[in-house]
């Protein structure tokens, strides 16, 4: 992939795109704690169809970290317009993955060149209120909201929510969570106790919905999302994706690459 700059809210965000970007453009949002890197199974189903565009969130990765005081959605904003106008897009698909997906739904009304809205381990919201229906909520889960982590909550945030049994997966991804900024979990908390009706949201947005659901979520639970009512949802249904946990982006790119190609393409 290959890696640029910008400079948002005064801080260095990473950038990344492979594919040719005569093709449809795509932007992928990474989860908490983690980064763009673990879309790469992802990519590599994709690029040869679209333009694909990542970055690694403040505090992630290659990117600097922002005060937890700037994670507001006007921010938010702010940073993916400035994404999309780097690159030179008007119209895109945007697909967020668990925290990915909350950043995405905060944000994307003031975001114009988004078209096409795809999610992935973020059930969508109407106020903080939802939280204790659509999670299964208990006190390690609760972790992925707290700033400073030590070794022993780490530990106990992976086996509360990814449990991925591959030693160099499971490896590097407590790595990403130990080398992530303390203050965008905090940032993140900020925002939510803040966050809007998301739900409201999505029924004015005139483009498709998707929510996709992994089978065996351990954070999501699928009842809840069933039960919302998306005015615009594609196929008019939660999309469930078998054998896998949360971690859908490495567990099963496969099949969430030929569900995503599939979105991308319907009219």
């Amino acid at each position: 992939m290959k890696q640029s700059f910008i400079t948002c809210s005064n801080k260095s965000i990473a950038l990344y795109e492979s594919g040719s970007a005569v093709n449809p453009p795509v932007l992928l949002l990474h989860g908490n704690s983690v980064h763009s890197g673990f879309f790469s199974p992802l990519t590599r189903l994709l690029e040869s169809r679209y333009h694909i565009l990542t970055l690694d969130l403040p505090g992630h990765n290659q990117s600097e970290a922002w005060n937890k005081e700037d994670f507001t959605r006007e921010n938010l904003a702010l940073l993916f317009n400035a994404v999309l106008d780097y690159f030179g897009i008007v119209e895109v698909a945007a697909f967020g993955f668990s925290m990915g997906g909350f950043l995405l739904l905060e944000s994307f009304d003031l975001v114009p060149a988004i078209k096409k809205i795809a999610i992935a381990g973020h059930p969508p919201l109407r106020s903080m209120a939802d939280m204790t229906d659509a999670y299964y909520l208990n006190e390690d889960s609760a972790l992925f909201l707290q700033g400073i982590l030590s070794e022993n909550e780490i530990e106990r945030l992976y086996h509360a929510v990814i449990r991925i049994d591959n030693d160099p997966m499971k490896s590097e991804i407590k790595d990403s969570i130990r080398n992530t900024s303390p203050s965008f979990r905090d940032g993140c908390m900020n925002l939510a106790r803040h966050a809007g009706d998301q739900i409201e949201r999505l029924n004015q947005f005139q483009g498709p919905v998707a929510i996709i659901h992994a089978e065996g979520d351990l954070a999501v639970q699928l009842p809840y999302l069933e039960k919302l009512r998306i005015r615009n949802l594609w196929e008019q249904k939660i999309q469930v994706i078998g054998g896998c946990g949360h971690f859908v982006i490495t567990e099963k790119p496969s099949e969430l690459a030929a569900l995503l190609d599939r979105f991308f393409v319907a009219g």
